[in-house]
């Protein structure tokens, strides 16, 4: 399973039980989302390096978490992504390095985009025996 993936998997489980987050629809796409119908996070890669401190076992995925409002009111969707975004950084925080939400436009919408680092590591193969 990819990265993406797995951060989606897990954000729709855990999300869930939060009550500022539970109404949000995870998905982990490069695609553009046309309508945005529920508040929805879209899950982007951004860039795939190897990791400094472990190059040949670890790799760094550079991610952006796009929360995305679903309210065509500027002032409306401003109020409820300043909610959602304070708990998405509560969560995100003791669990992921993150960078700074910056507030976007998304097609017609209002959004925050949050970067986000996960280490994770590379397959490791055995080596063949003789």
């Amino acid at each position: 399973m990819t990265v993406r993936k797995e951060l989606e998997a897990l954000l729709q489980e855990d999300w869930a039980e939060i009550p500022e987050l539970a109404d949000f629809r995870v998905i982990a796409t490069e695609r553009g989302l046309d309508v945005i119908e529920q508040p929805t996070v879209l899950i982007r890669m951004t860039s795939i390096q190897r990791e400094p401190s472990a190059p040949q076992v670890s790799r760094r995925v550079e991610l952006v978490l796009t929360l995305i409002s679903p309210l065509l009111d500027l002032d409306e969707a401003g109020d409820q992504l300043e909610e959602v975004t304070l708990a998405a950084l509560d969560y995100l925080g003791p669990r992921f390095i993150h960078g700074t939400a910056s507030v976007v436009g998304y097609n017609a919408n209002l959004a925050v985009d949050i970067p986000l680092t996960i280490i994770a590591g590379s397959p490791v193969t055995a080596p063949e025996e003789e």
